[in-house]
């Protein structure tokens, strides 16, 4: 018979011990780091995907930080510079070095005043915009002189224009006129417009000289095909614009001219960081956005393909039979598709808008990660938790909510990286081939335009490169992070 005491002392030993050693295993056994932290850790060590998410950061900057990247409107913003302008950092090349530059000047607020004879300035404003008002202060002849100079050190430029807003009200049978002239730096002066002669009311209007107007140029005295600019600005100087407002109030009329913002603009052969297109808009600009566009359809559309692809895929993998039959086959039929072909169809029958691309697009892009989650699950439903789980009673969608879902995440992941390269790539394609959102700067829409409007047989490169081998690299970042996603994931499953 067992001593009670001896059995209590060794019960009070064996409990006594057990913290003690409990204690020592927990302090010995090292803290485990949360998987994300894990991941993040091997991630880190490859350079392949370090370089990708570096790429990738790039470009996310250039996408967010667009409106402050650029002061042009990719869209709106046009004739700023000569018809496919190169880049300006290339007057640091001695064949460009005195090539024409933009000058570009505003001069309702430059307007230095040289004469004022029986006229009163006023300012004023008209749809929220400031208005110089020239009203005539007494019976008689009026007459306003208003001169801008401006210094020009470049080799003679192709084209330049200007536009004067304006507006006339007269009244007791005053009458008025305007002239704009031109003085060259050599001391030549030309008219380059004159107006009718103003009676009663003149609304508002804006009148456009342009150098090449061949109309302008006989008028002048020069050939039809004569380069007006060029024989105009010749030399290095300083050249003056003067505007000449005359009126006649008679004995007791009035006569008051409404100015608005004139603009004197010589398009320059080089400008900004990346040139200009056939209109002479702004190339940096119209690459910007169309990072930031780009961004959003691919995530987007990676986004629908990976929530329907997933879904999808659980439901066929976890509940079979005929479920997964018909889930599989509507698959098969998807895939079997033509996509580019469908994707044109669609785009013409719904129209050119960027969501029914998106829209598109995700449609025939969720089938290949359906088949990935559904083999996936394929396993994961014989595992022995999973069995535990369902003899325990536990519904279906509990079991593919708690037990299967966080499984393939990762999987999923690693898809959502992969899926977005092909989504950007598609809408480039749709646009270039001209079925793209006119009205959405994109990366394909100025290889589009760039095609059309002759790009490639000038060999603008600086049209062409910029938007071509975006694509190609951010792709290519994607791909380097989705592959180490990849086999990240896949080791850590292969050791689990």
């Amino acid at each position: 018979m067992n001593n009670p005491q001896t059995s209590t002392t060794g019960a009070s030993q064996a409990v006594s011990v057990t913290p003690a050693a409990s204690a020592v295993a927990v302090k010995a056994k090292p803290r485990r780091r949360g998987a994300l932290r894990e991941i993040w850790a091997e991630y880190r060590r490859s350079p392949q995907g370090m370089l990708g998410l570096f790429i990738f950061m790039v470009f996310l900057f250039l996408g967010l930080a667009a409106p402050w990247l650029t002061p042009y409107d990719p869209l709106q913003d046009q004739f700023l510079a000569e018809r496919m302008a190169r880049p300006g950092w290339m007057s640091y090349f001695p064949a460009y070095r005195n090539a024409p530059v933009t000058v570009d000047r505003f001069l309702l607020r430059n307007w230095e005043v040289t004469t004022a004879d029986n006229v009163e300035i006023t300012w004023g404003e008209r749809q929220d915009e400031p208005v110089m008002l020239v009203r005539t202060t007494g019976p008689g002849p009026a007459r306003l002189v208003l001169e801008s100079t401006f210094d020009y050190h470049s080799s003679s430029p192709d084209t330049f224009f200007i536009q004067i807003p304006y507006a006339f009200v007269g009244e007791g049978g005053a009458t008025g006129q305007m002239v704009f002239r031109f003085v060259t730096a050599d001391g030549r002066s030309y008219d380059m417009w004159t107006s009718r002669t103003f009676r009663n009311e003149v609304r508002w209007t804006t009148q456009r000289v342009d150098s090449r107007d061949m109309q302008l140029k006989m008028r002048l005295g020069f050939r039809p095909l004569a380069n007006l600019a060029a024989d105009l600005i010749n030399a290095q100087g300083e050249y003056r614009l003067i505007l000449e407002l005359t009126a006649n109030a008679g004995e007791t009329g009035t006569a008051l001219f409404t100015l608005g913002e004139s603009r004197f603009r010589i398009p320059g052969q080089l400008h900004g960081l990346l040139g200009a297109d056939h209109l002479g808009a702004d190339l940096w600009s119209q690459f910007v956005y169309g990072t930031r566009t780009s961004l959003m359809i691919g995530f987007v559309v990676a986004l629908i393909a990976v929530v329907v692809g997933t879904l999808v895929g659980i439901v066929s993998g976890y509940v079979g039979r005929w479920v997964d039959e018909l889930l599989m086959r509507i698959v098969d039929v998807l895939i079997s598709i033509p996509f580019l072909p469908i994707l044109i169809v669609f785009v013409a029958v719904l129209g050119k808008s960027i969501w029914n691309l998106i829209i598109l697009i995700a449609l025939f892009s969720w089938m290949s990660v359906a088949r990935l989650v559904r083999s996936q699950t394929l396993t994961l439903r014989e595992r022995a938790f999973v069995e535990a789980a369902r003899a325990a009673g536990a519904s279906s969608g509990y079991i593919m909510r708690t037990h299967i879902l966080p499984n393939v995440l990762g999987l999923v992941f690693a898809s959502l990286v992969l899926q977005v390269p092909g989504a950007i790539v598609s809408e480039a394609t749709l646009s270039f081939l001209g079925f793209g959102d006119p009205r959405v700067p994109t990366w394909g829409r100025m290889l589009q335009n760039a095609k059309s409007f002759g790009a490639f047989g000038e060999l603008a490169w600086w049209w062409i490169l910029p938007p071509g081998l975006a694509l190609t690299i951010l792709a290519m970042a994607f791909v380097f992070m989705g592959n180490t996603i990849d086999d990240i994931l896949n080791r850590r499953n292969r050791e689990e």
